[in-house]
């Protein structure tokens, strides 16, 4: 009996909690964001005369259509965050990419920073999100809040299930990712 129970929980270990499904979900999450972070969120620091004037317009609509007054009147606090984002968040979206495409376990911790960070910075924006004055009505304030939800429910998400295990891709995320091999002539 023992034996049997031993065996089970080596098993246990050996298992890989990121399915392929939420694993496919972070890579085109990571992937999105890049585009995001670098034409849309850049924005709040990076002077006006050095932003594509289509980047310009695209966040000019967003504002309008959605009421966000964060990237309207994009206080302090909310530019610390942006900072923080293009300085640490946006080098990670590549690295991630490349990590969860290719079932990569060193991204475990880079991954659990990643996603307890971005889950933390989302509370106050959510928060402002809920108690602004500068939103118009309920149904503007819920729109806008369901935009900036998955910001804080995937990294949460993707923080949690790589805490639950060591390996988060099991014994197949240890080997190097594979590269595509140089014609030769």
């Amino acid at each position: 009996h023992r034996r049997l129970r031993t065996r089970t929980l080596d098993v246990r270990r050996t298992k890989m909690p990121m399915n392929d499904t939420f694993r496919w979900i972070v890579v085109v999450f990571l992937a999105t964001h890049i585009p995001a972070t670098i034409m849309m969120d850049s924005q709040a620091l990076v002077p006006a005369k050095f932003v594509p004037k289509f980047a310009r317009s695209l966040l000019e609509f967003h504002v309008n259509a959605n009421h966000d007054p964060l990237m309207e009147f994009q206080p302090v606090w909310f530019k610390s965050l942006i900072a923080f984002e293009l300085l640490f968040q946006l080098p990670f979206f590549f690295v991630g990419c490349h990590a969860f495409y290719h079932k990569q376990n060193w991204i475990r911790v880079p991954g659990i920073v990643y996603g307890t960070h971005t889950a933390t910075t989302l509370i106050p924006i959510l928060a402002e999100i809920l108690h602004s004055g500068d939103i118009p009505n309920a149904a503007a304030r819920a729109q806008l809040f369901f935009i900036y939800l998955p910001y804080l429910v995937i990294p949460a998400m993707m923080a949690l299930i790589l805490c639950a295990e060591e390996k988060p891709f099991g014994t197949e995320g240890d080997k190097p990712a594979k590269r595509a091999k140089a014609k030769r002539k």
